[in-house]
């Protein structure tokens, strides 16, 4: 898979995003909208007209789509098995191509944290060989599984805001390399083209209006349930909280690990032609 094909993968990619929406949209406000006349463009209980593509016990989340080991999942974990399939790939080649030992120590680290993400999110092979959880997991994770991040919010939510970081502002962290160190190759490694960005502005506008939200207080929770639209539904809208945002933000993290793969692949791959300062 060659970095000309990114136009193809981030165009896919989009479209299933437009049908995850879509498909949120209507199945989060299926009991609203199935209270909601069309005619007469008002909700109420006593509608004329039933339209049975809305269920009024319906809500929340679709499970097909968005419980573990259901499409979002799969799509995240299949992602993560290639990026490590593709920097296998690296390793074998970069020995013989970068000689700066500081780098390629880094890389190895870099390689731990992705297998680390990609066991997390298989539960180490519990959602595959579906073994029962040791008495200390069903205790403290809150999950009951077999991995370290529903343990305490430290390995879930400092992980993931470092990635969060690398993933969203490479072109940042690019500048702060280029003031430490002249080596064009770390430069390269953390924004090894910049079409990644693309990915970076998806992952910010899906992160953005939640955070402001959140850290502002402004949603008003969700208190009694009413027949039509209140401020809570409006809050949900805006902020994307009509899907599993957490998830979504996921897949976009695993999305953006296998593009930066394939273009960190091919630099490697090209390394002749490509004249790094003093590796």
């Amino acid at each position: 898979m060659s970095i000309n094909n990114f136009q193809f993968r981030l165009k896919t990619f989009i479209l299933f995003t437009i049908f995850l929406l879509i498909e949120g949209f209507f199945y989060y406000y299926s009991h609203k909208l199935s209270n909601f006349c069309f005619v007469e463009l008002t909700f109420t209980n006593n509608c004329k007209n039933v339209y049975s593509i809305f269920n009024n016990s319906k809500t929340g989340f679709n499970p097909y789509i968005w419980n573990e080991n259901r499409i979002v999942e799969i799509i995240q974990t299949l992602f993560l098995l290639f990026t490590i399939i593709v920097f296998i790939n690296i390793i074998k080649s970069f020995r013989k191509k970068i000689s700066d030992n500081l780098f390629i120590y880094i890389l190895y680290l870099y390689f731990i944290c992705i297998l680390y993400f990609f066991f997390e999110e298989i539960s180490w092979g519990q959602h595959i060989f579906k073994w029962q959880s040791s008495s200390f997991f069903l205790i403290n994770n809150n999950q009951g599984e077999t991995n370290i991040h529903n343990i305490s919010n430290l390995f879930d939510q400092l992980p993931r805001g470092l990635l969060f970081i690398w993933c969203a502002f490479p072109f940042i962290i690019q500048k702060f390399i280029k003031i430490i160190t002249k080596k064009e190759i770390y430069s390269k490694f953390v924004l090894p083209q910049k079409k990644l960005i693309y990915l970076s502005l998806i992952l910010i506008i899906f992160f953005l209006p939640d955070f402001i939200v959140d850290k502002m207080n402004l949603h008003p929770g969700h208190g009694i349930d009413t027949i039509g639209i209140n401020k809570s539904d409006i809050y949900d809208f805006i902020t994307f909280q009509f899907i599993r945002l957490s998830e979504y933000q996921e897949l976009i993290f695993t999305f953006y690990l296998f593009n930066h793969a394939l273009f960190f692949r091919k630099i490697i791959d090209f390394r002749t032609q490509i004249k790094f300062n003093d590796l």
